[in-house]
């Protein structure tokens, strides 16, 4: 419900009124001051009710009714005497009349208290008694030719509101101890109703959280600063004795211009299948930008160019913990901040040559940077079994199309002389059978999801490789039949199959020998595709290692278990 007044204005110098308000201890910037007459217009029976209106008290319940003049700020919830207030005074209740005084040319708005029993000024100046009701105007002014005014005052019954702003950061590192941060409390049209300052403490590092008391309900909006921190504002609704905000604040961003790498190094870790990426990572900040930089929120990472694998790289967040080092000029210089970092955990590297990089992403923008290449030879690992295949010129000599395929049977159900231990194996069957070979259908195992890696070669001047347990896993027991197909035409000469691997004392050659078919009897020509080695693998090592004579094929029995041999698939 609303209360409309009356305000006739009476203009007294300035000389007159000086004395009272110097009583009053109230400063002011105006020319003089005005005489009000406040009559209250009891309307409510002719408004639509507010939502927060309070149907058991209107104006005639009241018997005491406390009119206060304000500055343009948020009116107080109790009634005591405040060193704000320009003045005060008690409706009368049969007249509605009140006399206040205000100063000219000043915003200013009226608090009204409403109580159910007799009560003084100087009761009501002690502010031992709780409100019942409560109005408030909006702001105005009266200036010296004014005469008359109507003002509205907005009536309900007091209802104030606790509310609890619970801050906190979107990064995990949450604020740092000694930050300092404000949060205001302000009207839709902007004032400020109350304001908060505080530091941050040790315990407030997950969250921080700032209380209102006394809030009328009403419509409002938050200011919250915390140094480091884009600031964060938000609009609320108070409509309950107890709000609780969540204010989520975003560290000041960091320009991915600002960061560099300096000192980047890549390093295998002994002879293992494992790098190492170290170095410096850099922050330059502007000077003038100095202070809302406190912490970056990025992700590094390091990759082989063309793998899967990608290993986190952590640098420290809060810039506290790095090496500052900040210029004399104030104006050209930067605030540069310096960390060391390391690959959290080590990068897995495949035979051959491993181009390394790293990825620094800020904000959604990314900077690549190549740190250099590693060379890694798998087949020196003692945790590996590798094979490889060399070969001469096909015929014609000019003919750059050799392309002969290193196939893998593997059955890892078929173990080691389980023919012989187990009287119930069934010979007819051993198990599945995984069909492995550089085709990029066939290039893993798919039960353990384990990596086949190979190196393909087309033409004598390549190795076709077939790697068996990188990255420090163990060569899987089981059964493993290997076999070699000239795929275009059968005219590869001087062909050659080095196996290598735990278990075996001496690598193991198969060859040389000819796919060529010609008519010099003294060579031996393969078939095609010819059967090379017949492995099985106990604990981590080879356990058998035979091969098939050149010329031969599986003998009916061990193809009755491995199958035929397959041929490759050409696209």
């Amino acid at each position: 419900m609303k209360f409309f007044f009356n305000i006739h204005v009476l203009v007294f110098t300035l000389l007159v009124f000086v004395l009272v308000v110097s009583c009053a201890d109230v400063e002011t910037e105006t020319s003089g001051y005005a005489a009000l007459e406040i009559s209250l217009d009891d309307v409510s029976h002719r408004k639509a009710a507010r939502s927060k209106l309070a149907p058991s008290m209107t104006s005639s319940d009241a018997v005491t009714i406390l009119a206060v003049l304000m500055p343009a700020v948020k009116c107080e919830s109790s009634s005591a005497n405040s060193g704000s207030e320009y003045s005060r005074g008690l409706v009368d209740i049969t007249t509605q009349n009140v006399k206040l005084v205000v100063p000219l040319d000043t915003q200013v708005k009226l608090c009204l208290y409403f109580f159910r029993e007799t009560l003084s000024l100087n009761e009501l100046g002690a502010g031992t008694t709780a409100p019942e009701g409560f109005g408030e105007s909006g702001i105005f002014t009266i200036d010296s030719e004014t005469t008359a005014k109507t003002i509205s005052v907005e009536f309900w019954t007091t209802s104030y509101s606790t509310v609890t702003l619970k801050i906190s950061s979107i990064s995990s590192i949450g604020f740092f101890t000694g930050s300092k941060g404000t949060a205001k409390l302000k009207s839709t049209s902007g004032e400020l109703m109350d304001n908060n300052s505080f530091t941050i403490t040790s315990a407030d590092n997950g969250s921080k959280s700032v209380e209102f008391t006394n809030v009328v309900y009403n419509s409002y909006s938050y200011d919250v600063e915390i140094m480091g921190f884009i600031p964060a504002d938000q609009a609320f609704l108070v409509s309950s004795e107890t709000e609780t905000l969540d204010v989520k604040l975003t560290p000041n961003y960091v320009d991915i211009d600002w960061l560099s790498f300096d000192n980047m190094s890549i390093a295998q870790v002994g002879t293992s299948p494992y790098a190492q990426a170290n170095g410096t990572l850099v922050l330059n900040v502007p000077y003038d930008l100095k202070d809302n930089v406190t912490q970056i929120i990025s992700l590094m990472q390091v990759m082989r160019i063309g793998g899967n694998t990608i290993v986190d790289v952590t640098p420290p967040v809060d810039l506290s913990t790095w090496t500052k080092t900040e210029g004399t000029d104030n104006v050209t210089d930067n605030v540069t901040y310096t960390t060391l970092f390391s690959t959290a955990s080590y990068l897995p590297l495949i035979h051959g040559s491993n181009e390394l990089q790293i990825v620094l992403t800020v904000n959604d923008e990314s900077k690549i940077l190549t740190i250099g290449t590693i060379g890694y030879d798998a087949c020196i690992d003692s945790d590996t079994m590798c094979l490889t295949l060399s070969w001469g010129d096909g015929l014609p000599a000019t003919d750059d199309g050799q392309d002969p395929d290193l196939h893998s049977y593997y059955f890892p159900d078929w173990t080691y002389n389980e023919e012989t231990t187990n009287s119930s194996f069934d010979n007819t069957s051993r198990g599945p059978r995984y069909w492995v070979y550089s085709n990029a259908a066939n290039k893993k195992y798919s039960v353990t999801g384990d990596t086949i890696q190979f190196i393909d070669g087309t033409s004598p001047s390549d190795n076709e490789t077939q790697i068996w347990a990188t990255h420090g896993q163990k060569v899987g027991n089981g059964t493993y039949l290997f076999y070699v197909e000239d795929v275009s035409e059968k005219d590869v000469q001087n062909f050659k199959l080095v196996l290598s691997g735990p278990g075996l004392s001496d690598n193991l050659t198969y060859g040389p020998y000819d796919f060529k078919v010609d008519l010099d009897n003294s060579t031996t020509e393969a078939v095609n595709p010819q059967a090379v080695f017949f492995i099985q693998v106990d604990n981590n090592s080879i356990v058998r290692s035979d091969n098939v004579s050149v010329g031969d094929n599986l003998s009916s029995t061990l193809m009755q278990w491995t199958g035929s041999l397959q041929n490759s698939v050409v696209k």
